[in-house]
Formats: C-alpha cells, sequence, structure tokens
C-alpha cells in the first residue's frame, strides 16, 4: 500500500518538475534567424448580425476597429457609425 503511495507521489513530482521545465520554451516560437511576428493593431473588424427567427442566415459586413456594428432589422441592412454615435 505504501509503494503505492510513493509511485504517485514520484510520478506527480516528475510531471510537475517536467511541465515547469518543458512550459518555457513551448509558449515561445522562433525560427531559425528569424525574429518574432509583430503584431499590428486590427484596422477593421468582421460584424455579425444575429440569425433572424424565420429562417433568414446571419448578414456580415465590415466596419473599421474604431466604428461600433449596427444592424437596422427594420431595412435587414448593416452599418457602421462613429464610437461617439448610437444605434436605433
Amino acid at each position: 500500500m505504501m509503494s503505492r503511495w510513493i509511485a504517485a507521489t514520484l510520478g506527480a513530482l516528475m510531471l510537475t518538475f517536467g511541465l515547469t521545465l518543458a512550459v518555457p520554451y513551448g509558449n515561445y516560437a522562433m525560427a531559425d534567424g528569424v525574429s518574432a511576428p509583430v503584431y499590428r493593431p486590427a484596422l477593421r473588424k468582421r460584424c455579425i448580425a444575429p440569425a433572424m427567427w424565420w429562417g433568414r442566415g446571419q448578414t456580415n459586413w465590415v466596419c473599421a476597429a474604431a466604428e461600433t456594428c449596427c444592424y437596422d432589422r427594420l431595412l435587414r441592412k448593416g452599418s457602421c457609425l462613429a464610437a461617439s454615435q448610437r444605434c436605433f
């Protein structure tokens, strides 16, 4: 019975130490001679209106990143408004 506890403890310790050594090397990817990727801020965003309950599919349109996505259910049309404006 005691050997099971010893084996379980050693297994947990090996797993813990193995993950602590492997995680720092696995998070950062760098190819030979290639620097890390440069992430630019998003210039546009995709707006998706919810699907209608009577069987129409989703409507998609693209707005600038600083704009607000608005959808008019009456006209079934998406629009982009400035961040200071409100959707009605």
